[in-house]
């Protein structure tokens, strides 16, 4: 076995086995492979190649069909035993084309015939790769599918076995196969997103584009060109067409949250749209066919809303076509259990310092909370037990549950207030742990670099401190 690290090149990402009893070749390819950022390995020796092959994973193997000792067709089948989708690369001679087809017909993936062009070899070894990538995937989403499936007090992303929450899922499960829109009503953190993503991934287009628009996170001159889209010099600024969220979900799902926040004259063109299936670019003339689901959601009592003059009564109408209203978490008080576990073994099952089980009394005293924050409200006090109490168990925490107040003091903060202490006293922690490394902090909470500096702006968290 050689490898070129006499090169000196730093570590390429895929590691290609070339296995050749021509030593001349072997060299050949090896060089094409290392020049075009591939990580060469070579054997003369199909036995060695499958020692190889156990020893470390590979992203495709190229053999020679006719070897000494082992052929390649030999070669192929162990290697097929040993990794099913492993691309094997066969190259061939003139005489040996039926055998070579053959080959393909048992699963090489592909053959080569000598001479070998070196484009042709980097352009199969480039397919080979695509394809087993796209075959992990394929594999590990249907594994998360199925696992989502067989627990019957979870349900893609959402959890909970009391009855209201049963009936969620029989509800998703037969919207999921309609095209019409959805309203998701509910309190602030009950998990309207979640559910809007359930019917998304239930459906038959699963595979098309998810997008997601807060109307209330964007200023309202914002919001008609991030749906419509617009064309060149439409405005003052439009330097270059833009696709709007309406055309870009293509075939897929486009969830409109807090619905009830978009202005008045927005509501109308949200209303045509829905009723003729169709749109136009801000500044165009041609009218763009509507073939995304459109799911919305609201924390707000639309009739009410309605009666005000804040939401029309006709998009309701046009909206409220499948109603999905999500219980709040103090009327299925037993699935906090289920809840706590969830979030506990999510955050906390890679801290060897944190308990595995959480405590009794932990549990008793979330369950008589009422949490008017919801599930997310829950989530965040999960979080902080475990970030700021994994030196000791869960119960002997004092007041990780309650909000910073003055002591004496009678008054509790709003839940807005109370939210933002938990996110910054969480964020610091983060910071803390990561040593003030953003890229860490932000890779380890599962937001943007972006988002991060937006919350480290917004508490005027000093970095240095933490370095």
């Amino acid at each position: 076995m050689t490898n070129p690290s006499d090169l000196h090149s730093p570590k390429k990402p895929y590691e290609i086995l070339v296995v050749d009893d021509d030593r001349f070749l072997l060299s050949a390819i090896s060089q094409t492979l290392f020049l075009n950022d591939y990580v060469p390995t070579t054997s003369d020796s199909p036995v060695r190649a499958l020692e190889l092959v156990r020893e470390k994973q590979f992203s495709a193997v190229l053999a020679d069909i006719r070897m000494p000792g082992m052929d390649g067709m030999e070669l192929l089948g162990h290697l097929l035993e040993y990794d099913a989708d492993l691309p094997v690369i066969l190259i061939t001679g003139h005489g040996d084309i039926s055998l070579a087809v053959e080959a393909v017909k048992k699963g090489a993936y592909h053959f080569l015939q000598k001479p070998v062009d070196e484009d042709v070899i980097v352009a199969t070894i480039e397919r080979a790769i695509e394809r087993r990538q796209l075959l992990s995937t394929n594999r590990s989403l249907q594994q998360q599918l199925q696992a989502r499936k067989m627990d019957a007090d979870r349900f893609y992303g959402l959890v909970g076995g009391h009855p209201a929450m049963k009936e969620l899922y029989a509800v998703i499960n037969s919207y999921a196969r309609e095209e019409d829109p959805v309203l998701i009503v509910g309190e602030t953190g009950t998990g309207k997103e979640l559910v809007a993503r359930a019917i998304h991934d239930i459906g038959s287009d699963s595979d098309a584009p998810y997008l997601a628009v807060n109307m209330g996170a964007l200023p309202a001159e914002m919001i008609e060109s991030e749906l419509f889209g617009h064309e060149k010099g439409a405005f003052t600024g439009a330097i270059q067409r833009k696709v709007g969220k309406f055309e870009f979900a293509g075939c897929g799902t486009l969830f409109l949250d807090e619905i009830c926040s978009m202005p008045p004259h927005l509501q109308a063109k949200l209303l045509r749209v829905l009723e003729e299936r169709s749109f136009t670019r801000l500044g165009g003339n041609s009218a763009i066919r509507l073939n995304a689901r459109i799911i919305a959601a609201t924390n707000r009592d639309l009739p009410s809303e309605i009666a005000r003059g804040n939401f029309r009564q006709d998009l309701y109408f046009r909206l409220n076509v499948l109603p999905i209203n999500l219980p709040p978490l103090r009327e299925r008080k037993e699935d906090i259990p289920l809840l706590v576990n969830h979030f506990w073994q999510e955050y906390c099952a890679d801290n060897p310092d944190t308990p595995q089980i959480v405590s009794a009394d932990l549990l008793n005293e979330l369950i008589k909370r009422e949490w008017p924050g919801n599930i997310r409200e829950l989530r965040n006090v999960v979080r902080r037990h475990c970030v700021l109490g994994s030196c000791s168990p869960p119960d002997t925490r004092p007041g990780l549950l309650e909000p910073a107040v003055p002591e004496g003091s009678s008054q509790l903060p709003g839940l807005k207030e109370f939210m933002a202490q938990q996110e910054q006293c969480y964020l610091e922690e983060i910071l803390r742990r990561t040593g003030g490394r953003v890229t860490k902090a932000h890779q380890y909470m599962g937001i943007s670099r972006k988002g991060l500096y937006e919350k480290i702006k917004k508490y005027a968290i000093d970095l240095e401190q933490f370095r």
